[in-house]
């Protein structure tokens, strides 16, 4: 027998918790599925453990459930908050950092106090439509974990999964980076390592300088593996988002399985190089996989421009602010492409852009909402994923309770818009304003 439930979520990273832990405290009886055996995705698993941005032109812009989760992991010891008031810092500056065993334990503990059944380590792996007058819903959905395959259904779905497989399961249309001469361009992955601080002396560190420095020079030092920084710089980094793996797509199994091997390898070739000074690296441990910046963005109902998310367009159905620079990564040491918001500009995501076009009852959230590159290399940062989360979340509550064409619920067009911006701002959210 199929089991079922209001709401299914895949993928428990930042858009993902706050979708679950909405709905769940509006009452719905909701599943979390994570291929992961912890929930956090980029913020944990891939080591990437920096929230951004909450603030921006010295007020908050982001908040309800994802600030909440700050605050509260604050409170334990696992964050670190900035002072969102000091000026003219660096975009970096601004972010949360946390703890990342503390940021995975309060993820639990929120979703198991709003009621959400958690599925760690089962990995989506089918899903199944039927028609829905001139669209398609999702029926059901299948996982594979050690207790063999299960069929699950649900009424309405929400797909956090960073490189949209729900959707693709399903049929949905979508893009994925730029094609050029070589095959396909991505932003670059990037591997965490854990490199604990040193006390090395000035000529130690100049050694280990020149030692990398030769090991690029004859090639057993890849440049993109330091991105040619200083030892001492990523020792103050304690090598966090630091290397480029590029040209792999990890939406792709292959591909990504070759993203993970190179990132040991990246690892590996360091320790080789520093060795040459005469010191033992001490990396402590690495992340179990590469960290993809971009994969597919899922084509919905809505699309968001770079044009519109620099110029801060508001939206009929906007539904939730974002707020980060254009931020492109380029392959190799190409550089990035930055472009940042000035006069109080703050940019908004409408809900028809988490909307997925030709199915009735699925939303999205996250990386893979649907935009161009440029915009999408702003928008997939933490808490402007956190805030698409919760939009999704409480939409879902509505869209269980409205009927499609066919009959079914779960339908996720002509829900009440302005309830949904009730219920939201109910539970803390900052909704778009008049610029």
């Amino acid at each position: 027998m199929t089991k079922s439930y209001d709401i299914i979520i895949a993928g428990a990273g930042s858009a993902g918790f706050v979708a679950a832990v909405q709905a769940g405290r509006l009452g719905k009886k909701v599943l979390l599925c994570e291929k992961n055996g912890m929930p956090g995705g980029i913020l944990t698993v891939g080591g990437n453990n920096d929230i951004a941005q909450f603030w921006a032109h010295n007020k908050q812009v982001i908040a309800g459930i994802g600030w909440e989760y700050v605050k509260r992991l604050e409170s334990i010891g696992g964050a670190q908050i900035p002072d969102m008031l000091v000026p003219n810092k660096p975009h970096w500056y601004y972010g949360v950092h946390v703890n990342i065993p503390l940021a995975a334990h309060l993820m639990d503990e929120m979703l198991l106090e709003a009621g959400v059944e958690l599925r760690y380590e089962q990995t989506l792996c089918d899903v199944v439509t039927e028609p829905d007058g001139d669209m398609k819903r999702i029926a059901a959905v299948r996982l594979t974990s050690k207790s063999g395959l299960e069929t699950l259904s649900a009424k309405t779905y929400i797909d956090c999964t960073g490189d949209g497989d729900l959707s693709v399961f399903a049929g949905a249309d979508y893009e994925c980076g730029t094609p050029d001469e070589q095959g396909l361009s991505l932003q670059p992955g990037t591997v965490r390592a854990y490199l604990n601080s040193s006390n090395l002396t000035d000529e130690q560190c100049a050694k280990i300088d020149a030692a990398l420095a030769e090991a690029i020079a004859d090639g057993s030092l890849e440049p993109t593996d330091t991105m040619r920084r200083s030892w001492k710089s990523l020792v103050g980094a304690r090598y966090n988002n630091v290397n480029h793996i590029s040209r792999r797509n990890g939406a792709d199994s292959r591909e990504k399985t070759e993203a993970d091997i190179e990132g040991r390898r990246c690892v590996a070739r360091i320790i080789a190089a520093v060795r040459r000074a005469g010191v033992d690296p001490d990396f402590i441990t690495i992340a179990p996989e590469t960290a993809m910046r971009e994969t597919r963005r899922i084509k919905c109902d809505g699309y968001v421009t770079a044009e519109d998310y620099i110029a801060a367009r508001r939206y009929p159905d906007g539904i939730c602010n974002s707020f980060y620079p254009i931020d492109l990564h380029r392959d190799g040491m190409g550089g990035i492409q930055q472009v940042f918001l000035t006069d109080g500009q703050v940019p908004s995501i409408p809900l028809s852009a988490l909307t997925v076009s030709g199915i009735s009852n699925l939303y999205v959230a996250g990386r893979c909402a649907s935009g161009d590159r440029l915009a999408n290399s702003a928008y997939r940062v933490k808490a402007s994923c956190m805030a698409m989360g919760q939009a999704v979340g409480a939409a879902a509550v509505l869209a269980c309770d409205n009927c499609g064409s066919d009959g079914h619920l779960g339908n996720t067009r002509g829900i009440d818009f302005e309830r949904l911006r009730s219920i939201l701002a109910e539970h803390g959210a900052i909704l778009p304003t008049e610029n």
